[in-house]
């Protein structure tokens, strides 16, 4: 059976068009900017760091900054191997690091006066229903003496809330009568692919599904009891759990009329971090990460109320 010409051209144009797009965009990264996949593609997560990547990137600031990851997608810091305890942190962007180098961040600063194997997990974007996740894989390395370190700020308030971040499914916390329940992220073909294909990359940007969301940050307060909760009940025995937080005095103060202590029931030690950060206006980039001098006074912050 002979096949009509324009069924022929319209076959070739499907084919042939997200291929040329393909080939023209990896054409254009390879030429005039550096190819560095940041993120891959988590079944669990949404997202998750990359792995083995080394890269720089330019911060808020217009400094150069360093990633260098491992095969957990976690920057790559020198351990103490003789250490007798672990650190597991739980974050986000502040947490990973953004925008300085990894001898700058907390954590690093911290090991000179606080030998400890440390596994940061932070991860740019992501909320705390994310990082009960990630706690759920990671649970099982901490012994009696551990720490587990869950840092909290303002973005939370609103992340857990979202299905969607930035073209990424993530899970969520959903009320369920006078309780919670956590949805798993909701990933699409698209957004599969966009781990090998360019075109999928940026299509998932454009292409984002409409998902009716709730974003009265005041409906954050009980998401993030409740998972603050399941890692408190989850958590092996032995094991500390110090929560630090940062955005009282701008957000949960003025805008919920909450004071800070109201997530303090859920660790063994709780750390406000406003006032050292409050401290200089050059603890923080234009874009409000903790810069590195942030960073020092958030790990001299914590040294003090570990070591009390």
């Amino acid at each position: 059976m002979k096949i009509p010409l324009h069924w022929v051209a319209l076959l070739s144009v499907t084919i042939l068009a997200p291929v040329a797009a393909e080939a023209a965009l990896r054409f254009y990264v390879s030429v005039f900017s550096r190819p560095a996949r940041l993120f891959r593609s988590d079944a669990q997560t949404g997202w998750s760091n990359a792995p083995n990547i080394v890269t720089t990137r330019i911060n808020a600031a217009g400094e150069e900054w360093s990633i260098s990851t491992d095969e957990n997608g976690q920057r790559l810091i020198a351990q103490e191997s003789r250490a007798d305890r672990t650190i597991l942190i739980l974050g986000d962007s502040l947490s990973f690091g953004e925008g300085i180098n990894i001898e700058d961040r907390f954590d690093v600063k911290m090991l000179s006066h606080f030998p400890a194997r440390v596994i940061n997990t932070g991860t740019m974007g992501y909320g705390t229903d994310q990082e009960y996740v990630v706690f759920r894989k990671w649970k099982h390395v901490l012994k009696t003496s551990d720490i587990l370190l869950i840092v909290l700020n303002k973005s939370d308030y609103l992340d857990v809330l979202r299905q969607r971040f930035f073209g990424r499914a993530k899970p969520y916390v959903e009320k369920a009568g006078d309780s919670y329940i956590i949805r798993p992220a909701r990933i699409g073909l698209l957004e599969r692919w966009s781990d090998r294909s360019l075109v999928a990359r940026v299509a998932t940007r454009f292409i984002d599904p409409t998902i009716p969301e709730n974003v009265d940050p005041s409906q954050s307060i009980g998401i993030i009891s409740f998972i603050l909760g399941r890692i408190r009940e989850e958590v092996p025995r032995g094991v500390k759990v110090v929560l630090a937080h940062q955005g009282t005095q701008d957000f949960l103060g003025p805008k919920l009329g909450l004071s800070s202590t109201i997530f303090c029931k859920f660790a063994d030690v709780c750390i406000d971090l406003d006032d050292a950060l409050a401290a200089s206006p050059s603890h923080l980039l234009p874009d409000g990460h903790w810069s590195a001098s942030g960073h020092m006074a958030v790990a001299q912050t914590l040294l003090k109320a570990l070591q009390d």
